[in-house]
């Protein structure tokens, strides 16, 4: 059984579809914050863009893990 840090409890397991359709939100809020500057617009710029950002750091850092237990199973198994 493999451990699950916080994050991946936190946020569960970021799908690539999920992260894609985040950033295409915060790139839509942030054209209406400039085309038709608002505080709604501008709000909800920052917050998508926020989450956008959480989301993509999210999937890195598990792209990573993967990576990271992948190599450590292959040094594992060379190792016996």
């Amino acid at each position: 059984m493999q451990q699950r840090s916080l994050l991946e409890r936190l946020v569960g397991k970021p799908r690539p579809w999920v992260v894609w359709a985040y950033a295409g939100l915060a790139v839509i809020w942030d054209l209406l914050a400039i085309i038709d500057p608002s505080r709604l617009h501008t709000f909800m710029a920052i917050a998508w863009t926020i989450l956008a950002g959480l989301q993509i750091g999210s999937a890195r850092y598990v792209r990573r893990q993967e990576r990271s237990r992948a190599h450590n199973a292959d040094r594992g198994d060379v190792a016996h």
